[in-house]
């Protein structure tokens, strides 16, 4: 590694220090996460890191833990990584488990050139076994905040979760991953929800606010109180940058299937932005699942569980649609920390005078993960190269989303105008099948050039994941302007 320059208290490559100077990017050289728990039979299947480099210089990039008084250990041989390709970091046993602070518990990449990193949760190793996968793209170190909103689905043990051997009814959670030593947390829990805290079942609640601290690499984990109890909104403020997820470990939406059905309860996990990423306006494009693999949860064919969080109060919400489509759904109001849940067919946008969070889940096998920032693709900076890595095993599709008229690559060429179908606002939604991954190939690319937002999903049988390119156009928070 050649050294060129000195970045928040390192020395790094003059690539590194430009991307973390800038803050403009997704890609990035440090980057802390955790291993979730998950239900018990896909509880030691390996998560897998798909780090894909999309400069032109080999990256060198390690996956370290944490470890006992302080510091990093790697957990194997660094990986090189050529320009312009990816590969997949495969790992098992770092589980965090248990409500509370765990000390030395993270995981953390770290690359001498900038790099995308997505986590995948059992990650179904090439052979079509997992029961319950998600997956979420990791933020680097240098756009964590420290203002967070989480959101969940709510607690509700249905039928089939109640028939899943760990899925503990259902449960919300929250991650809280330290960057730095002395870190202060006050965590303020939605008011539709107490959380456990610590292993001996203590709970707080809303109107009593919960402070720790925590040191680097340490992760914190709270989980919902109880049945029909929804963490969404549940207000993290720290003192240093941290790295949040938030999620639960396996869901139905809290909706059964109308019987004979074939689905079943899955994990969703996502990283959440801090809120200085949050936009104003959103592509909610729909993400189908794997046909023929299982039936609905939503009742109506095309739909998706969409969740809208507000940062402030009296913050109104608009909808649109294409023209000739379903009907949006109707304007409304929220209130600081609340959420609308809407299921609807088809692409729409969502838009506020305020900074919104909006999330998508698929139908059939449950996922979490954002909308497409409208925002993003129309700035000055939008996101215009990106190179997206896949697995084996799972199929998968990715939905693009882009300006009408504006031209968009896949690997060279041009995604016909004919793919694109209006989705309301001036915005237009493109779906595409990716190819399959070959085993052997163990993790494959696609190039997407243009200005665009994009969101993927992937399914094999009875697991999902879904993951979002992020994006943000400004700093709305204060608390999270200052570097």
């Amino acid at each position: 590694m050649s050294v060129g320059a000195c970045s928040r208290g390192r020395c790094v490559t003059s690539a590194c220090a430009a991307v973390e100077r800038d803050r403009k990017t997704f890609a990035g050289c440090v980057f802390y996460t955790a291993e979730v728990d998950n239900v018990v039979s896909d509880a030691e299947m390996p998560m897998s890191f798909l780090v894909t480099n999309p400069g032109t210089t080999a990256a060198t990039v390690t996956l370290e833990q944490a470890a006992d008084g302080g510091g990093w250990v790697a957990t194997g041989a660094p990986s090189t990584i050529a320009a312009g390709t990816a590969t997949r970091l495969s790992v098992a046993g770092f589980v965090v488990r248990g409500a509370g602070v765990k000390e030395a518990s993270a995981l953390r990449v770290t690359s001498s050139q900038p790099v995308t990193v997505a986590q995948i949760q059992s990650d179904d190793g090439n052979n079509h076994v997992a029961s319950s996968s998600a997956g979420t793209m990791v933020l680097p170190a240098h756009v964590l905040g420290q203002h967070y909103l989480v959101m969940t689905y709510p607690q509700v043990d249905t039928p089939a979760i109640d028939a899943t051997p760990g899925g503990a009814g259902g449960l919300g959670r929250l991650l809280i991953v330290a960057t730095q030593p002395g870190t202060h947390v006050t965590l303020r829990v939605s008011q539709s929800a107490t959380a456990v805290v610590a292993g001996t079942l203590a709970t707080v609640a809303h109107d009593a606010p919960y402070e720790f601290d925590m040191g680097e690499g340490d992760v914190f984990q709270a989980w919902s109180g109880g049945e029909g109890q929804d963490l969404t909104g549940s207000e993290i403020v720290t003192n240093h940058p941290v790295a949040v997820f938030s999620g639960n470990i396996t869901t139905t939406y809290g909706k059964t299937a109308i019987a004979p059905s074939i689905n079943s309860p899955d994990m969703v996990h996502e990283q959440m932005p801090p809120v200085f990423a949050w936009s104003y306006e959103y592509v909610a494009a729909a993400l189908p699942p794997q046909p023929g693999t299982c039936d609905t949860l939503l009742g109506r064919t095309g739909a998706s569980v969409w969740r809208i969080l507000a940062l402030d109060d009296d913050t109104g919400v608009d909808f649109m649609g294409p023209p000739g489509g379903d009907p949006p759904p109707p304007y409304r109001t929220l209130m600081a920390g609340e959420v609308a849940e809407i299921v609807a067919t088809g692409d729409f946008v969502v838009s506020s005078h305020n900074p919104l969070l909006v999330t998508q889940g698929i139908d059939c096998e449950p996922s979490l993960s954002l909308a497409i920032s409208a925002d993003r693709i129309s700035a000055d900076k939008p996101l215009e190269d990106l190179r997206i890595a896949y697995l084996p095993s799972f199929d998968q599709m990715i939905a693009v989303a882009r300006l009408a008229g504006d031209q968009i690559l896949m690997d060279g060429v041009p995604i016909g105008d004919g793919m694109f179908m209006p989705a309301g606002g001036g915005f237009e939604v493109a779906r595409i099948q990716l190819l399959p991954c070959p085993a052997t190939d163990q993790v494959c690319t696609r190039h997407l050039q243009g200005r665009f937002g994009v969101t993927m999903r992937g399914m094999d049988v009875l697991a999902s994941y879904a993951l979002t390119a992020p994006a943000w156009s400004g700093c709305i928070d204060p608390l999270d302007c200052v570097m």
